[in-house]
């Protein structure tokens, strides 16, 4: 059953007019997906959006499964494949599909993500705006049962929230992957560098367009299928973002960037953290004996925390999960993910082709139009 709101956007959308709704293509880059293709693509074609102006596009980087022939078959349905027999990762790939893309918007989503039923039309609209250069929607953590669930869906939650307060200011800064609407004209040739986020912000920055967050317009994905591989995806992703400042520090000069204060706060100082949290709990326990109370309380209160996360890492591994020490380990897992991602980035050995996380394919299709319990905060 859908939402009163949710419901009442529909019926808006439903008896609107198509007359101005923008043409637009669905990528769906992959590589070796026979998994998630087949179910990716019948998403993909039940969209709500006038069939005459929606085009689905699977883009395949050097497959060697069954990708390309189950994509294929589905081309009745006027489904276009694009194979590429060498794989270079996602970057090359888009910079190959893209130029060959006719219509006005490009929506990039995951093999693995599924789009809730009305998020095309949602995205979409937002174009009728020509200030508008992107939109992109939340993505929603679909509960399994891999370790990585609850922390995974949290962390999702909180960028959502994120970025809904971003795009009530006006603009919201990057994208997520697995739901990204680009207005054709402005998507860049990309650096080797994390689509997503370059993306975004290179329509922000350097077009001074505007990025816009659509929260009913969602993206369905199943949690990574184990905390290893969720770590290994963190790592990935902010060691990424550690080489795309390069390309766009001019983000972060007050002088030109209205949005430098928001990409500081929000990407930069969150990947400071760990550092941060370490120099806090030196400090408190080298002023245990000079230092008075104070100290001595805040060091008490680090090791109980850090206690809590150790508790609930044991926890974990024993598949049980209490809140209150869940949160405590998740927040750790995380900020371990950063200062091991600076280590690599110092070192340079982070290997930077698109590698996707294994997911648990969920036994029951997710919700694609009804919200998930807790998923705004």
């Amino acid at each position: 059953m859908r939402s009163r709101r949710e419901k009442g956007r529909v019926e808006e959308t439903g008896t609107a007019s198509n007359v101005g709704l923008p043409s637009v293509t669905v990528l769906i880059p992959a590589h070796n997906e026979e998994r998630w293709i087949a179910r990716k693509i019948e998403n993909a074609i039940a969209l709500e959006y006038p069939s005459e102006r929606r085009h689905v596009l699977v883009a395949c980087d050097g497959c060697t499964d069954r990708t390309v022939a189950i994509a294929e078959s589905y081309a009745q349905h006027g489904v276009e494949v694009q194979q590429y027999l060498q794989r270079r990762g996602k970057t090359a790939l888009l910079n190959r599909v893209i130029p060959t893309v006719t219509t006005e918007i490009v929506v990039v989503t995951d093999a693995t993500a599924q789009l809730s039923a009305e998020a095309l039309r949602l995205l979409a609209n937002h174009f009728r705006d020509p200030q508008v250069g992107c939109v992109t929607g939340p993505r929603v953590c679909v509960s399994t049962e891999s370790a990585a669930s609850e922390g995974e869906g949290l962390y999702w939650r909180y960028e959502a929230w994120v970025k809904r307060s971003e795009s009530r200011l006006g603009t919201c800064l990057g994208a997520n992957g697995q739901i990204m609407a680009v207005r054709k004209s402005l998507f860049p040739h990309l650096p080797d560098i994390n689509d997503d986020f370059y993306v975004g912000m290179k329509v922000l920055v350097f077009d001074g367009a505007k990025v816009l967050f659509e929260p009913e317009a969602k993206a369905f994905i199943p949690a990574a299928a184990t905390l290893r591989q969720e770590l290994e995806r963190k790592i990935r992703t902010n060691v990424c973002f550690l080489r795309d400042m390069h390309y766009l520090g001019q983000g972060l000069n007050p002088r030109r960037s209205p949005i430098w204060w928001r990409l500081l706060s929000h990407h930069v100082m969150r990947r400071i953290v760990p550092f941060a949290m370490i120099a806090a709990f030196t400090v408190a326990l080298l002023l245990w004996q000079e230092g008075g109370l104070l100290y001595r309380l805040l060091a008490i209160s680090q090791v109980a925390f850090y206690g809590s996360a150790i508790i609930g890492f044991l926890l974990e591994r024993r598949h049980a999960r209490l809140r209150i020490f869940y949160f405590p380990f998740y927040f750790c897992f995380a900020n371990l993910a950063v200062l091991l991602a600076w280590t690599r980035w110092a070192r340079g050995t982070q290997q930077y082709t698109w590698k996707r996380a294994e997911r648990i394919l969920p036994a029951v299709q997710p919700p694609t139009t009804e919200p998930t319990s807790g998923e705004s905060i």
